[in-house]
C-alpha cells in the first residue's frame, strides 16, 4: 500500500468516526457534518493565518505605499497640479488593486478544506438523498450532501468568527 492510499484510509477513518458515534444514523449525520464544517473552518483559519504570516511583510508593504500614494495625489490635488494628481493617484489604485488581490488570495486559502471535505462527502455520501421537509418548487423533491453541507459550513464559519471575536475582546480586556 502506497502513501497516498495510507494516508487517504487514516483521514477517511478519522472523518468518519463521529458519524458512527451516535446510534442513529440521521443524528450521526448531523453531528458528523457539523465536525466536518468545524474541522474545515479551522484548518482554514489555521492555513489563512500561516499565509498572513508568510505574506505580512509585503502586505504592509503594498498597504504603506497605497496610504503614502493616497497621500501625495490629494496633496497634489490640494496643489492643484492636476497631472500629478493623476499619475499619483494612478500609482495608489495600483497599489490598492495588489492589496486586495494579495489579500483575495489569503482569504481563498482558508476555503480549500471546505473543498476537500465536499470530495471527502462526495465518496462517502453521493449516493444519499435527503427530502425537502416543505414542498419547495426545485427540479426534485431530494438534495444531497452538498446542499446541506455548504450552509452548515457558512453557518459555523460565522459562528467561529463571532467567537474568536468574542475571545480576542475578552483577552485584550483581561
Amino acid at each position: 500500500m502506497d502513501i497516498l492510499t495510507r494516508s487517504w484510509n487514516a483521514i477517511d477513518a478519522f472523518l468518519i468516526a463521529p458519524y458512527r458515534w451516535p446510534a442513529d444514523p440521521v443524528v450521526g449525520w448531523w453531528v458528523g457534518t457539523i465536525l466536518l464544517a468545524l474541522w474545515a473552518v479551522l484548518a482554514g483559519d489555521a492555513t489563512l493565518a500561516l499565509a498572513y504570516r508568510v505574506n505580512r511583510f509585503r502586505v504592509r508593504e503594498v498597504e504603506q505605499e497605497m496610504m503614502a500614494r493616497h497621500h501625495q495625489s490629494i496633496n497634489a490635488l490640494k496643489a492643484g497640479d492636476k497631472s500629478a494628481y493623476k499619475a499619483i493617484n494612478k500609482l495608489a489604485n495600483d497599489a490598492f488593486g495588489e492589496s486586495f488581490f494579495l489579500r483575495l488570495a489569503m482569504a481563498c486559502a482558508a476555503l480549500w478544506p471546505a473543498a476537500m471535505a465536499l470530495a471527502w462527502l462526495q465518496s462517502r455520501f453521493s449516493h444519499i438523498r435527503f427530502p425537502l421537509p416543505f414542498n419547495v418548487p426545485l427540479a426534485g423533491k431530494h438534495v444531497g450532501y452538498a446542499f446541506v453541507f455548504i450552509p452548515l459550513y457558512i453557518l459555523v464559519r460565522i459562528v467561529f468568527g463571532k467567537a474568536k471575536g468574542w475571545w480576542k475582546k475578552r483577552k485584550v480586556t483581561q
